[in-house]
Protein backbone atom coordinates (compact mmCIF):
# COMPACT_ATOMS: atom_id res chain seq x y z
CA UNK A 1 0.00 0.00 0.00
CA UNK A 2 1.14 3.33 -0.97
CA UNK A 3 2.48 5.50 2.03
CA UNK A 4 1.26 8.37 0.56
CA UNK A 5 -2.15 7.04 -0.40
CA UNK A 6 -2.29 5.84 3.21
CA UNK A 7 -1.86 9.26 4.69
CA UNK A 8 -5.05 10.47 2.72
CA UNK A 9 -7.21 7.67 3.42
CA UNK A 10 -10.89 7.77 3.86
CA UNK A 11 -11.70 6.93 7.55
CA UNK A 12 -14.79 7.51 8.98
CA UNK A 13 -16.18 7.69 12.76
CA UNK A 14 -19.72 7.55 13.66
CA UNK A 15 -20.94 8.76 10.07
CA UNK A 16 -18.52 11.79 10.18
CA UNK A 17 -15.39 12.35 8.20
CA UNK A 18 -12.21 13.07 10.46
CA UNK A 19 -11.37 16.64 9.66
CA UNK A 20 -7.54 15.37 9.17
CA UNK A 21 -8.98 13.18 6.38
CA UNK A 22 -10.98 15.34 4.40
CA UNK A 23 -7.82 16.56 1.91
CA UNK A 24 -7.06 12.79 1.44
CA UNK A 25 -10.09 12.09 0.12
CA UNK A 26 -9.14 14.66 -2.97
CA UNK A 27 -6.28 12.52 -3.55
CA UNK A 28 -7.50 8.70 -3.11
CA UNK A 29 -10.84 9.35 -4.92
CA UNK A 30 -10.86 11.76 -7.77
CA UNK A 31 -14.63 11.70 -8.44
CA UNK A 32 -15.26 11.63 -4.99
CA UNK A 33 -13.45 15.46 -4.80
CA UNK A 34 -15.58 16.25 -7.13
CA UNK A 35 -18.52 16.15 -5.41
CA UNK A 36 -16.90 17.88 -2.23
CA UNK A 37 -16.98 20.75 -5.60
CA UNK A 38 -20.69 20.30 -6.03
CA UNK A 39 -21.44 22.44 -3.18
CA UNK A 40 -20.46 25.41 -4.71
CA UNK A 41 -23.04 24.59 -7.67
CA UNK A 42 -25.53 25.59 -5.20
CA UNK A 43 -26.82 25.50 -1.71
CA UNK A 44 -28.51 22.30 -1.74
CA UNK A 45 -31.21 20.47 -2.89
CA UNK A 46 -34.35 22.09 -4.02
CA UNK A 47 -36.71 24.52 -1.74
CA UNK A 48 -38.49 22.89 1.11
CA UNK A 49 -42.08 22.36 1.09
CA UNK A 50 -42.62 24.52 4.40
CA UNK A 51 -40.34 26.63 6.56
CA UNK A 52 -41.00 23.63 9.76
CA UNK A 53 -40.45 24.64 13.19
CA UNK A 54 -39.83 22.59 15.80
CA UNK A 55 -42.18 20.50 16.07
CA UNK A 56 -44.32 20.78 13.07
CA UNK A 57 -42.98 17.34 11.63
CA UNK A 58 -44.87 14.32 13.84
CA UNK A 59 -42.19 11.89 14.44
CA UNK A 60 -45.43 9.22 13.55
CA UNK A 61 -47.77 10.65 11.29
CA UNK A 62 -51.53 10.77 11.05
CA UNK A 63 -51.37 10.26 7.41
CA UNK A 64 -48.95 6.20 6.96
CA UNK A 65 -49.58 6.30 3.20
CA UNK A 66 -47.98 9.22 0.63
CA UNK A 67 -48.85 8.77 -2.91
CA UNK A 68 -46.48 10.20 -5.51
CA UNK A 69 -48.05 10.60 -9.01
CA UNK A 70 -44.89 10.15 -11.44
CA UNK A 71 -45.45 10.38 -15.19
CA UNK A 72 -42.90 7.54 -15.80
CA UNK A 73 -40.43 4.88 -13.79
CA UNK A 74 -38.92 4.30 -17.45
CA UNK A 75 -38.44 0.46 -17.52
CA UNK A 76 -40.42 0.04 -14.32
CA UNK A 77 -37.72 -1.94 -12.63
CA UNK A 78 -37.97 -2.99 -8.59
CA UNK A 79 -34.94 -4.38 -8.64
CA UNK A 80 -32.27 -1.80 -7.33
CA UNK A 81 -29.47 -2.92 -9.46
CA UNK A 82 -31.39 -2.93 -12.27
CA UNK A 83 -33.07 0.05 -11.58
CA UNK A 84 -29.79 1.65 -13.42
CA UNK A 85 -30.65 0.80 -16.46
CA UNK A 86 -33.04 3.23 -16.50
CA UNK A 87 -34.63 6.35 -15.10
CA UNK A 88 -35.69 4.52 -11.67
CA UNK A 89 -32.51 5.92 -10.62
CA UNK A 90 -33.48 7.54 -7.55
CA UNK A 91 -37.31 6.85 -6.95
CA UNK A 92 -36.01 2.72 -6.75
CA UNK A 93 -32.25 2.63 -6.87
CA UNK A 94 -31.44 4.07 -3.88
CA UNK A 95 -35.00 4.04 -2.46
CA UNK A 96 -35.21 -0.11 -2.30
CA UNK A 97 -31.21 0.30 -2.51
CA UNK A 98 -28.52 1.60 -0.22
CA UNK A 99 -24.78 2.13 -2.23
CA UNK A 100 -21.59 2.20 0.11
CA UNK A 101 -21.21 5.64 -0.91
CA UNK A 102 -24.13 7.76 -1.92
CA UNK A 103 -25.36 11.28 -2.47
CA UNK A 104 -26.63 13.48 0.13
CA UNK A 105 -28.71 16.11 -0.97
CA UNK A 106 -26.35 18.77 -1.88
CA UNK A 107 -25.02 15.96 -4.02
CA UNK A 108 -21.86 15.58 -2.06
CA UNK A 109 -20.90 11.94 -1.62
CA UNK A 110 -21.03 10.31 1.81
CA UNK A 111 -20.49 7.17 3.50
CA UNK A 112 -23.11 5.02 3.74
CA UNK A 113 -22.87 0.86 3.72
CA UNK A 114 -18.60 1.65 3.55
CA UNK A 115 -17.33 3.51 6.50
CA UNK A 116 -13.57 3.75 5.31
CA UNK A 117 -11.69 2.59 2.45
CA UNK A 118 -8.18 2.79 1.22
CA UNK A 119 -6.57 2.04 -2.58
CA UNK A 120 -3.18 -0.01 -3.38
CA UNK A 121 -0.25 2.22 -4.37
CA UNK A 122 -0.73 1.23 -8.54
CA UNK A 123 -4.72 2.26 -7.96
CA UNK A 124 -6.09 -0.89 -8.40
CA UNK A 125 -7.12 -2.42 -5.73
CA UNK A 126 -10.07 -0.72 -3.23
CA UNK A 127 -10.71 -2.21 -0.05
CA UNK A 128 -13.96 -1.32 1.77
CA UNK A 129 -14.31 -1.38 5.79
CA UNK A 130 -18.17 -1.80 6.05
CA UNK A 131 -20.69 -0.48 8.32
CA UNK A 132 -21.63 -3.00 11.12
CA UNK A 133 -24.87 -3.74 12.46
CA UNK A 134 -26.55 -2.67 9.37
CA UNK A 135 -29.76 -5.39 8.47
CA UNK A 136 -31.02 -6.17 4.92
CA UNK A 137 -34.73 -6.01 4.10
CA UNK A 138 -35.59 -9.83 4.96
CA UNK A 139 -33.54 -8.98 8.43
CA UNK A 140 -30.03 -10.55 7.26
CA UNK A 141 -26.95 -9.34 8.29
CA UNK A 142 -25.34 -6.96 6.08
CA UNK A 143 -21.63 -8.21 4.98
CA UNK A 144 -18.88 -8.29 2.32
CA UNK A 145 -20.35 -10.92 0.86
CA UNK A 146 -23.45 -9.17 -0.29
CA UNK A 147 -21.20 -6.59 -2.03
CA UNK A 148 -19.51 -9.76 -3.73
CA UNK A 149 -22.45 -10.77 -4.89
CA UNK A 150 -23.96 -7.86 -6.26
CA UNK A 151 -20.81 -6.87 -8.19
CA UNK A 152 -20.36 -10.26 -9.75
CA UNK A 153 -24.15 -10.48 -10.40
CA UNK A 154 -23.64 -7.50 -12.92
CA UNK A 155 -21.08 -9.01 -15.04
CA UNK A 156 -23.94 -10.68 -16.67
CA UNK A 157 -24.10 -8.70 -20.46
CA UNK A 158 -27.94 -8.29 -19.28
CA UNK A 159 -26.96 -5.28 -17.39
CA UNK A 160 -25.97 -3.21 -20.11
CA UNK A 161 -25.39 0.37 -17.92
CA UNK A 162 -22.46 -1.56 -16.03
CA UNK A 163 -21.35 -3.21 -19.01
CA UNK A 164 -18.43 -0.38 -18.98
CA UNK A 165 -18.02 -1.08 -14.92
CA UNK A 166 -17.92 -4.96 -15.16
CA UNK A 167 -15.42 -4.87 -17.66
CA UNK A 168 -12.88 -3.36 -15.75
CA UNK A 169 -12.86 -5.36 -12.66
CA UNK A 170 -10.74 -8.06 -12.09
CA UNK A 171 -11.51 -9.31 -8.85
CA UNK A 172 -14.17 -9.05 -5.71
CA UNK A 173 -12.09 -10.74 -2.83
CA UNK A 174 -14.03 -11.16 0.83
CA UNK A 175 -11.48 -10.30 3.50
CA UNK A 176 -13.78 -10.77 6.82
CA UNK A 177 -16.85 -10.26 6.85
CA UNK A 178 -16.93 -6.57 6.94
CA UNK A 179 -14.33 -6.07 4.27
CA UNK A 180 -14.10 -6.30 1.08
CA UNK A 181 -11.68 -5.77 -1.71
CA UNK A 182 -12.25 -5.10 -5.18
CA UNK A 183 -9.69 -4.54 -7.84
CA UNK A 184 -10.00 -3.52 -11.40
CA UNK A 185 -7.67 -3.82 -14.27
CA UNK A 186 -6.68 -0.52 -14.71
CA UNK A 187 -6.46 1.88 -12.18
CA UNK A 188 -10.15 3.21 -11.88
CA UNK A 189 -10.71 6.87 -9.78
CA UNK A 190 -14.56 5.97 -9.64
CA UNK A 191 -14.95 2.75 -8.52
CA UNK A 192 -16.10 3.45 -5.06
CA UNK A 193 -18.97 5.74 -6.75
CA UNK A 194 -19.67 3.03 -9.48
CA UNK A 195 -20.28 -0.45 -7.34
CA UNK A 196 -24.02 -1.55 -7.56
CA UNK A 197 -26.26 -1.33 -4.44
CA UNK A 198 -25.46 -4.73 -2.48
CA UNK A 199 -27.97 -7.37 -2.38
CA UNK A 200 -29.03 -10.20 0.16
CA UNK A 201 -26.77 -12.53 -1.02
CA UNK A 202 -28.44 -15.74 0.98
CA UNK A 203 -31.49 -14.75 -0.34
CA UNK A 204 -30.25 -14.53 -4.18
CA UNK A 205 -28.65 -17.50 -4.27
CA UNK A 206 -32.03 -19.39 -2.65
CA UNK A 207 -34.26 -17.44 -5.01
CA UNK A 208 -32.18 -17.18 -8.07
CA UNK A 209 -32.08 -14.35 -10.72
CA UNK A 210 -35.81 -14.63 -12.14
CA UNK A 211 -37.01 -14.49 -8.39
CA UNK A 212 -35.44 -11.63 -6.90
CA UNK A 213 -35.72 -9.63 -9.81
CA UNK A 214 -40.16 -9.86 -9.00
CA UNK A 215 -39.44 -9.48 -5.01
CA UNK A 216 -35.72 -7.48 -4.54
CA UNK A 217 -33.94 -7.26 -1.23
CA UNK A 218 -31.63 -5.06 -0.42
CA UNK A 219 -30.75 -2.77 2.75
CA UNK A 220 -32.27 0.69 1.21
CA UNK A 221 -34.64 3.19 3.62
CA UNK A 222 -37.57 1.77 1.60
CA UNK A 223 -37.88 -2.27 0.81
CA UNK A 224 -39.91 -3.46 -1.84
CA UNK A 225 -43.64 -4.42 -1.21
CA UNK A 226 -44.95 -4.99 -4.74
CA UNK A 227 -45.88 -3.85 -8.04
CA UNK A 228 -48.37 -3.47 -10.53
CA UNK A 229 -46.70 -3.47 -13.87
CA UNK A 230 -47.94 0.40 -15.65
CA UNK A 231 -49.92 1.05 -12.97
CA UNK A 232 -47.69 1.26 -9.33
CA UNK A 233 -45.15 0.35 -7.12
CA UNK A 234 -45.58 0.37 -3.55
CA UNK A 235 -42.83 0.57 -0.81
CA UNK A 236 -42.50 0.35 2.86
CA UNK A 237 -40.49 2.19 5.42
CA UNK A 238 -37.90 0.53 6.63
CA UNK A 239 -37.60 0.67 10.61
CA UNK A 240 -34.53 -0.89 10.65
CA UNK A 241 -32.88 1.35 8.17
CA UNK A 242 -29.15 1.80 9.60
CA UNK A 243 -28.96 5.70 9.29
CA UNK A 244 -32.45 6.70 11.50
CA UNK A 245 -32.26 10.56 9.80
CA UNK A 246 -33.63 8.76 6.80
CA UNK A 247 -36.40 6.27 8.38
CA UNK A 248 -39.51 8.11 6.80
CA UNK A 249 -42.48 8.89 9.88
CA UNK A 250 -45.00 7.22 7.22
CA UNK A 251 -45.59 3.17 6.68
CA UNK A 252 -46.00 3.37 2.61
CA UNK A 253 -44.79 4.64 -0.28
CA UNK A 254 -46.84 4.55 -3.59
CA UNK A 255 -45.26 5.20 -6.86
CA UNK A 256 -48.29 5.69 -8.87
CA UNK A 257 -47.99 6.18 -12.96
CA UNK A 258 -49.92 8.55 -14.45
CA UNK A 259 -48.19 9.68 -17.72
CA UNK A 260 -50.78 12.40 -18.18
CA UNK A 261 -49.64 15.34 -16.63
CA UNK A 262 -53.15 17.35 -16.40
CA UNK A 263 -54.80 13.62 -14.49
CA UNK A 264 -51.32 14.04 -12.69
CA UNK A 265 -52.36 17.56 -11.34
CA UNK A 266 -56.29 16.70 -10.95
CA UNK A 267 -55.28 13.42 -8.75
CA UNK A 268 -53.39 16.24 -6.29
CA UNK A 269 -56.25 18.38 -6.36
CA UNK A 270 -58.98 15.76 -5.04
CA UNK A 271 -56.75 13.84 -3.12
CA UNK A 272 -55.76 11.08 -4.99
CA UNK A 273 -52.67 11.51 -5.12
CA UNK A 274 -50.26 13.36 -2.09
CA UNK A 275 -47.38 14.69 -4.59
CA UNK A 276 -47.57 15.48 -8.44
CA UNK A 277 -43.98 15.25 -10.44
CA UNK A 278 -42.77 16.66 -13.63
CA UNK A 279 -45.45 19.79 -13.30
CA UNK A 280 -44.69 22.10 -16.37
CA UNK A 281 -45.31 25.72 -16.52
CA UNK A 282 -48.81 25.85 -17.29
CA UNK A 283 -49.92 23.43 -14.96
CA UNK A 284 -47.49 25.57 -12.19
CA UNK A 285 -48.94 28.98 -13.04
CA UNK A 286 -52.45 27.39 -12.53
CA UNK A 287 -51.75 25.49 -9.03
CA UNK A 288 -50.03 28.92 -7.82
CA UNK A 289 -53.30 30.14 -6.64
CA UNK A 290 -54.77 26.71 -4.91
CA UNK A 291 -53.91 27.50 -1.14
CA UNK A 292 -53.78 23.71 -0.55
CA UNK A 293 -50.68 22.72 -3.02
CA UNK A 294 -47.60 24.22 -2.99
CA UNK A 295 -44.95 24.17 -5.37
CA UNK A 296 -41.26 23.40 -4.34
CA UNK A 297 -38.49 23.36 -7.41
CA UNK A 298 -34.65 22.43 -8.70
CA UNK A 299 -33.30 24.38 -10.68
CA UNK A 300 -31.28 23.54 -14.08
CA UNK A 301 -31.83 19.84 -13.41
CA UNK A 302 -31.40 18.34 -16.88
CA UNK A 303 -31.34 19.12 -20.08
CA UNK A 304 -32.82 17.37 -23.13
CA UNK A 305 -30.98 16.64 -25.64
CA UNK A 306 -30.82 15.71 -29.49
CA UNK A 307 -28.21 12.71 -30.32
CA UNK A 308 -27.62 11.25 -33.70
CA UNK A 309 -27.60 7.38 -33.25
CA UNK A 310 -26.19 7.18 -37.43
CA UNK A 311 -22.78 7.77 -35.61
CA UNK A 312 -22.27 4.61 -33.99
CA UNK A 313 -22.92 2.50 -37.18
CA UNK A 314 -19.91 2.68 -39.71
CA UNK A 315 -22.04 3.32 -42.90
CA UNK A 316 -22.09 6.56 -44.51
CA UNK A 317 -24.78 9.11 -43.14
CA UNK A 318 -24.88 12.90 -43.53
CA UNK A 319 -25.55 12.79 -40.12
CA UNK A 320 -21.63 11.96 -39.59
CA UNK A 321 -20.47 15.34 -40.83
CA UNK A 322 -20.14 17.89 -37.71
CA UNK A 323 -21.27 20.93 -40.11
CA UNK A 324 -24.50 18.52 -40.41
CA UNK A 325 -25.07 18.45 -36.73
CA UNK A 326 -23.96 22.36 -36.80
CA UNK A 327 -26.59 23.27 -39.02
CA UNK A 328 -29.48 21.18 -37.08
CA UNK A 329 -28.29 23.18 -34.15
CA UNK A 330 -28.23 26.35 -35.97
CA UNK A 331 -32.01 25.80 -37.36
CA UNK A 332 -33.42 25.74 -34.22
CA UNK A 333 -34.56 28.69 -31.86
CA UNK A 334 -33.63 27.03 -28.12
CA UNK A 335 -34.79 30.92 -26.93
CA UNK A 336 -38.47 30.68 -28.12
CA UNK A 337 -39.04 26.64 -27.02
CA UNK A 338 -37.42 28.15 -23.55
CA UNK A 339 -40.03 31.16 -23.35
CA UNK A 340 -42.68 29.92 -25.01
CA UNK A 341 -42.80 26.16 -23.27
CA UNK A 342 -41.25 26.44 -20.46
CA UNK A 343 -42.20 29.72 -19.48
CA UNK A 344 -39.31 30.93 -16.58
CA UNK A 345 -38.69 27.23 -15.88
CA UNK A 346 -36.27 26.57 -18.46
CA UNK A 347 -33.31 28.51 -20.50
CA UNK A 348 -30.94 27.73 -23.43
CA UNK A 349 -27.91 25.67 -22.53
CA UNK A 350 -24.52 26.90 -23.11
CA UNK A 351 -22.66 23.87 -24.56
CA UNK A 352 -23.01 20.45 -24.15
CA UNK A 353 -22.01 19.79 -20.31
CA UNK A 354 -23.66 21.36 -17.18
CA UNK A 355 -22.77 24.06 -15.46
CA UNK A 356 -22.26 21.62 -12.66
CA UNK A 357 -19.53 19.61 -14.73
CA UNK A 358 -16.22 19.21 -13.28
CA UNK A 359 -14.34 20.79 -16.11
CA UNK A 360 -16.93 22.95 -17.51
CA UNK A 361 -15.57 26.18 -20.12
CA UNK A 362 -17.93 28.79 -18.95
CA UNK A 363 -16.43 30.73 -22.64
CA UNK A 364 -18.60 28.02 -24.81
CA UNK A 365 -21.35 30.13 -26.03
CA UNK A 366 -24.72 28.70 -27.16
CA UNK A 367 -24.71 28.89 -30.75
CA UNK A 368 -27.22 31.28 -31.89
CA UNK A 369 -30.07 30.43 -33.84
CA UNK A 370 -29.70 31.67 -37.49
CA UNK A 371 -31.38 29.25 -40.10
CA UNK A 372 -29.81 31.30 -42.93
CA UNK A 373 -26.11 29.68 -41.90
CA UNK A 374 -27.45 26.41 -41.05
CA UNK A 375 -29.00 26.26 -44.94
CA UNK A 376 -25.50 27.16 -46.00
CA UNK A 377 -23.65 24.62 -43.84
CA UNK A 378 -26.46 21.93 -45.23
CA UNK A 379 -25.80 23.26 -49.06
CA UNK A 380 -21.66 22.79 -48.64
CA UNK A 381 -22.65 19.33 -47.70
CA UNK A 382 -24.77 18.13 -49.99
CA UNK A 383 -27.51 17.52 -47.71
CA UNK A 384 -30.00 19.92 -48.64
CA UNK A 385 -32.66 17.22 -48.75
CA UNK A 386 -32.12 15.90 -45.27
CA UNK A 387 -34.26 12.85 -44.24
CA UNK A 388 -34.37 10.93 -41.18
CA UNK A 389 -36.67 9.89 -37.96
CA UNK A 390 -36.14 11.17 -34.65
CA UNK A 391 -36.96 8.41 -32.10
CA UNK A 392 -38.21 9.59 -28.35
CA UNK A 393 -40.24 8.36 -25.76
CA UNK A 394 -43.74 9.83 -24.91
CA UNK A 395 -42.82 10.95 -21.34
CA UNK A 396 -39.89 10.91 -19.32
CA UNK A 397 -39.50 12.78 -15.73
CA UNK A 398 -36.04 14.32 -17.00
CA UNK A 399 -37.79 16.56 -19.33
CA UNK A 400 -41.38 17.83 -19.07
CA UNK A 401 -43.35 17.79 -22.39
CA UNK A 402 -40.80 15.87 -24.30
CA UNK A 403 -43.01 15.34 -26.79
CA UNK A 404 -43.58 18.96 -27.60
CA UNK A 405 -39.92 19.93 -27.29
CA UNK A 406 -39.56 17.26 -29.74
CA UNK A 407 -42.05 18.89 -32.27
CA UNK A 408 -40.83 22.44 -31.95
CA UNK A 409 -37.72 21.22 -33.03
CA UNK A 410 -38.81 19.26 -35.92
CA UNK A 411 -40.98 22.13 -36.91
CA UNK A 412 -37.96 24.62 -37.35
CA UNK A 413 -35.73 21.69 -39.22
CA UNK A 414 -38.27 22.02 -41.41
CA UNK A 415 -38.28 25.58 -42.38
CA UNK A 416 -34.87 24.60 -43.60
CA UNK A 417 -35.59 21.84 -45.71
CA UNK A 418 -34.84 19.30 -43.31
CA UNK A 419 -37.76 16.43 -43.36
CA UNK A 420 -37.49 14.99 -39.60
CA UNK A 421 -39.95 11.78 -38.90
CA UNK A 422 -41.15 11.65 -35.15
CA UNK A 423 -41.75 8.26 -33.91
CA UNK A 424 -43.03 8.40 -30.37
CA UNK A 425 -43.13 5.11 -28.09
CA UNK A 426 -43.75 4.11 -24.79
CA UNK A 427 -41.02 4.36 -22.20
CA UNK A 428 -40.38 0.85 -22.02
CA UNK A 429 -40.02 -0.20 -25.27
CA UNK A 430 -37.88 3.29 -26.79
CA UNK A 431 -34.87 2.49 -23.67
CA UNK A 432 -34.76 -0.84 -24.63
CA UNK A 433 -34.51 -0.32 -28.35
CA UNK A 434 -31.95 2.80 -27.63
CA UNK A 435 -29.35 0.67 -25.30
CA UNK A 436 -29.85 -2.11 -27.60
CA UNK A 437 -28.86 -0.21 -30.37
CA UNK A 438 -31.91 -0.86 -32.84
CA UNK A 439 -32.27 3.03 -33.76
CA UNK A 440 -30.85 5.09 -36.12
CA UNK A 441 -31.25 8.81 -37.47
CA UNK A 442 -31.45 10.75 -34.01
CA UNK A 443 -33.15 10.04 -30.68
CA UNK A 444 -34.14 12.49 -28.03
CA UNK A 445 -32.62 11.82 -24.17
CA UNK A 446 -32.63 13.82 -21.20
CA UNK A 447 -29.66 14.07 -19.18
CA UNK A 448 -29.55 14.82 -15.39
CA UNK A 449 -27.54 17.53 -14.22
CA UNK A 450 -26.56 15.32 -10.78
CA UNK A 451 -25.41 12.26 -12.56
CA UNK A 452 -23.46 14.76 -15.42
CA UNK A 453 -21.69 16.78 -12.39
CA UNK A 454 -19.18 14.06 -12.76
CA UNK A 455 -17.68 13.99 -16.58
CA UNK A 456 -16.84 10.36 -16.59
CA UNK A 457 -20.51 9.96 -17.11
CA UNK A 458 -20.77 11.20 -20.26
CA UNK A 459 -19.34 7.87 -21.70
CA UNK A 460 -22.82 6.59 -21.07
CA UNK A 461 -23.82 8.84 -24.11
CA UNK A 462 -20.90 9.41 -26.14
CA UNK A 463 -18.27 6.73 -25.05
CA UNK A 464 -18.28 3.12 -27.60
CA UNK A 465 -19.13 1.13 -24.94
CA UNK A 466 -22.08 3.50 -22.93
CA UNK A 467 -25.29 2.16 -22.32
CA UNK A 468 -27.06 4.75 -24.06
CA UNK A 469 -24.30 5.65 -26.93
CA UNK A 470 -24.61 7.17 -29.88
CA UNK A 471 -21.26 7.72 -30.90
CA UNK A 472 -18.03 5.33 -31.54
CA UNK A 473 -15.05 8.17 -31.78
CA UNK A 474 -11.65 6.93 -30.77
CA UNK A 475 -10.43 10.16 -29.49
CA UNK A 476 -13.62 10.37 -27.03
CA UNK A 477 -12.69 6.78 -25.73
CA UNK A 478 -9.19 8.06 -24.96
CA UNK A 479 -10.33 10.84 -22.86
CA UNK A 480 -12.69 8.78 -21.52
CA UNK A 481 -9.66 5.98 -20.28
CA UNK A 482 -7.54 8.86 -19.05
CA UNK A 483 -10.34 10.29 -16.57
CA UNK A 484 -10.97 7.47 -15.00
CA UNK A 485 -7.50 6.58 -14.07
CA UNK A 486 -6.99 10.27 -13.06
CA UNK A 487 -6.26 10.14 -9.19
CA UNK A 488 -6.37 13.95 -9.21
CA UNK A 489 -8.99 16.18 -9.89
CA UNK A 490 -6.74 18.99 -11.30
CA UNK A 491 -5.56 16.24 -13.94
CA UNK A 492 -9.27 14.89 -14.44
CA UNK A 493 -10.42 18.65 -14.33
CA UNK A 494 -8.47 18.96 -17.35
CA UNK A 495 -9.16 16.10 -19.22
CA UNK A 496 -12.76 17.09 -18.89
CA UNK A 497 -12.48 20.45 -20.11
CA UNK A 498 -11.13 18.80 -23.53
CA UNK A 499 -13.64 16.53 -24.10
CA UNK A 500 -16.41 19.18 -23.09
CA UNK A 501 -14.82 21.74 -26.09
CA UNK A 502 -14.51 18.65 -28.26
CA UNK A 503 -18.17 17.88 -27.86
CA UNK A 504 -18.88 21.59 -28.69
CA UNK A 505 -17.11 21.83 -31.43
CA UNK A 506 -18.33 18.33 -32.99
CA UNK A 507 -22.26 19.20 -31.91
CA UNK A 508 -22.55 15.66 -30.94
CA UNK A 509 -25.75 16.41 -29.75
CA UNK A 510 -27.90 19.04 -29.81
CA UNK A 511 -28.58 20.31 -26.11
CA UNK A 512 -32.47 21.98 -26.82
CA UNK A 513 -33.41 23.31 -23.27
CA UNK A 514 -31.91 23.43 -19.20
CA UNK A 515 -34.67 22.56 -17.41
CA UNK A 516 -36.10 23.28 -13.54
CA UNK A 517 -37.50 20.10 -11.92
CA UNK A 518 -41.10 21.09 -10.39
CA UNK A 519 -42.98 19.22 -7.73
CA UNK A 520 -46.76 19.89 -6.25
CA UNK A 521 -47.47 18.69 -2.84
CA UNK A 522 -50.77 18.61 -1.34
CA UNK A 523 -51.67 19.25 2.32
CA UNK A 524 -50.64 15.33 3.66
CA UNK A 525 -47.10 16.45 3.21
CA UNK A 526 -44.96 17.73 5.74
CA UNK A 527 -41.54 18.48 4.29
CA UNK A 528 -39.96 17.44 0.84
CA UNK A 529 -36.26 18.33 0.13
CA UNK A 530 -35.24 17.92 -3.61
CA UNK A 531 -31.83 16.73 -4.13
CA UNK A 532 -29.87 19.39 -5.82
CA UNK A 533 -29.30 18.87 -10.18
CA UNK A 534 -32.06 15.62 -9.47
CA UNK A 535 -34.73 15.61 -12.25
CA UNK A 536 -36.35 12.12 -11.60
CA UNK A 537 -38.70 11.42 -8.66
CA UNK A 538 -37.12 10.82 -5.41
CA UNK A 539 -35.57 10.27 -3.79
CA UNK A 540 -37.60 10.01 -1.02
CA UNK A 541 -35.27 10.10 2.14
CA UNK A 542 -36.30 13.23 2.63
CA UNK A 543 -40.35 13.39 2.70
CA UNK A 544 -42.06 13.20 5.89
CA UNK A 545 -45.79 13.09 6.22
CA UNK A 546 -48.34 15.40 8.49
Amino acid sequence: MSKALLGTRRAISGGRPRRNHVRGLRVVAGAAALALALGACGSGGGSSVDELGEGDIPEVAENQTLTVGVATLQQQYADPVLANEGGNTYPIKWSVGEPLLRQDLNAKFVPALATEWEVSEDGRTWTFKLREGVKMHDGSDFDAEDVKASIERVSDPEFTSYATFAGRIDKVEVIDPLTVAVTSKEPYATLPMDIPAPIASDYYEKVGEKEFRKAPVAAGPFKFVSQKFNDSMTLESFKDFWDKDRIANFKTLVLKIIPDESSRVAGLQTGQIDIAQGISPNSAAQLENDKSIRLIKGEAASQGHVLYMDNYFPEDSPLKDPNVRKALTLAVDRQAIADSLYRGFGSVPANNTFPVTLGNDPSLTALPYNPDEAKQLLADAGASNLKFTLTLYNATTAVTDVQKMAEAVVGYWKEIGVEATLDVQDPATYLDSVVKHQLRGAIVLGMPGLLMADPQNYQIFFGSDGGYTTVKDPKLDTMFADMSEAMDPADKEAIAKEMGTYLYDQSYSLPVVSLDAVYAVGPTVADFELMSGNPYAGPFWSLRAK
